[in-house]
């Protein structure tokens, strides 16, 4: 409390008024010292409010915020009057910072009032900055008592939306579309006059996007690029509820970390204030996403994610380690290897992690018997509580493959293969393949099959050449600068399940 006393003293011989004012509020964080201020604001209630009154717009800055501390209706109205005489606008926002400190529910429509002007005022450049940090204080002080309405997605209309895919394999997907156009994309397939809602039953894309009707937008122009476009129309026709649409900006750009962080701030401070409000930034809480994918000639490429579109299809995935397969990767690899699989088959999963890749083959054939086996106790756990969200039987070991016994055979071994690093080297891999491949021959029944997703093409190469009891049926190459294949091999010998 002594600090608070020593600079209040100063502060009244009006010594250095700026950095004593910012010392008191460092000194405000520490314990016992806002009830120390309490008391020296009631011996000499005119101190701080002076400081109001300094031409310095730093000193009236620090002030505000110092003032803000005390949480009382004095200090709530000395703040509210001279937020209202201040003409500039930096410190305007913190008498607005300082604000939330105090009790300002009954003046709800007066905050709601003054963002109105923001978000009206046509903003020279030179006070844009201020403008936008003004309208998020007072979006904070407005959020403290009035709760987002959450826009209800509307289901049974069209629209043209992308799915995006595996580069290499977008007929997967394309395939399993039944309505609308379909047109090959890079970096997947696109869809004119889709229900996005219906799309939802295929699991082998990754993002849903909605599609603007303006293919690209210029880096100097966008907020204005977009405001123009049907994005306002869209989110209205597709959703029920009052309120503004709370939304993020993600930028897929070269742009250094820094610059494209002061990009993104000012494209969604500019498009709040075009839309009059109708959208409002909010990096978290968001409900919609604007993604901007840079295009060679220096612009952005639109797409809108709705998050008010329920997407369950993996829902199921609320564990998952740094070396699980993505889920609609998995779902990908089971669309390939769809032909062999049995219908009711008994399958095992070596390698099973938080079971993943279990999972997404029940859901594209369903199997009988689901068996998982892992040595990593946490990954074990993480399965167990992911399967039971999934409501799918999973029998799940927590054990060394290489120590696993069955009393009967099975039809498939599915896996996402260990790949090198830390703990596992090249030795250990070469190692865990050949004992894979002999354990399969164990394991399996006869004509049953191994689908293994790897990394290492030529272990998988070198086993099925020294065990002659494997034959494959066919390999795809998933990813080329991962350097990923994906193997479909029948058992054809005669084994026995140890």
């Amino acid at each position: 409390m002594a600090q608070i006393r020593e600079y209040w003293e100063q502060i009244r011989q009006g010594q250095d008024l700026r950095r004593n004012l910012i010392s008191m509020k460092a000194a405000l964080k520490e314990p016992g010292e806002r009830e120390a201020l309490l008391e020296l604001a009631e011996e000499e209630p005119g101190l701080l409010p002076g400081c109001l009154k300094q031409a310095d717009p730093k000193i009236r800055k620090n002030a505000a915020l110092v003032l803000g501390n005390l949480g009382t209706e004095k200090a709530r109205d000395i703040l509210l009057k001279a937020y209202e005489k201040e003409d500039t606008r930096f410190v305007k926002t913190a008498y607005l910072t300082a604000l939330q400190g105090c009790d300002m529910k009954e003046f709800l429509e007066w905050l709601k009032g003054k963002r109105r002007e923001i978000l009206a005022w046509d903003a020279a450049p030179e006070t844009e900055k201020h403008l936008r940090e003004e309208l998020a204080a007072l979006n904070a002080l407005i959020g403290r008592y009035e709760q987002p309405i959450r826009h209800g997605f509307t289901e049974g209309r069209t629209a043209d939306v992308i799915l995006t895919t595996h580069r290499n394999y977008r007929e997967e997907t394309a395939r399993q579309i039944d309505q609308g156009k379909v047109i090959f994309l890079k970096a997947g397939v696109k869809v004119q006059g889709a229900d996005p809602a219906a799309l939802l039953s295929i699991r082998t894309f990754r993002e849903l996007f909605f599609c603007l009707d303006t293919e690209e937008v210029k880096a100097e122009t966008a907020a204005e690029e977009l405001a123009a476009s049907n994005l306002t129309e869209l989110l209205e026709a597709f959703h029920q509820g009052e309120g503004p649409f709370f939304f993020r900006v993600e930028c897929k750009s070269s742009m250094p970390q820094e610059q494209r962080g002061i990009f993104v701030r000012k494209l969604a401070a500019r498009l709040q204030t075009l839309t009059g409000g109708r959208l409002e930034n909010s990096p978290s809480g968001y409900e919609i996403e604007l993604r901007l994918i840079e295009t060679k000639s220096g612009g952005f490429h639109p797409l809108l994610k709705l998050y008010t579109l329920p997407d369950r299809r993996f829902s199921y995935r609320k564990h998952a380690l740094a070396a699980s397969i993505r889920p609609d990767l998995a779902a990908l690899l089971m669309e390939l290897a769809a032909p062999w699989l049995k219908e009711n088959g008994r399958v095992l999963d070596p390698f099973c992690g938080v079971g993943t890749m279990l999972l997404e083959r029940n859901y594209r054939v369903h199997a009988d018997t689901l068996y998982g086996v892992d040595r990593y106790g946490a990954a074990i756990e993480g399965a167990r509580e992911n399967a039971g969200i999934a409501r799918v039987t999973v029998h799940y070991v927590n054990r060394d493959f290489l120590d696993f016994t069955h009393q009967y055979p099975f039809d498939e071994i599915v896996t996402n293969m260990p790949v090198k690093g830390r703990s596992i080297t090249g030795h250990d891999l070469d190692f865990l393949y050949g004992k894979l491949f002999d354990r399969g021959e164990e394991l399996l029944a006869d004509g049953g099959r191994m689908f293994l997703y790897s990394h290492d093409r030529n272990f998988v190469k070198k086993q099925l050449r020294e065990h002659k009891s494997m034959k494959l049926l066919k390999e795809w190459q998933i990813h080329d600068r991962e350097e990923s294949w994906f193997f479909a091999i029948e058992y054809t010998g005669s084994g026995k399940a140890v």
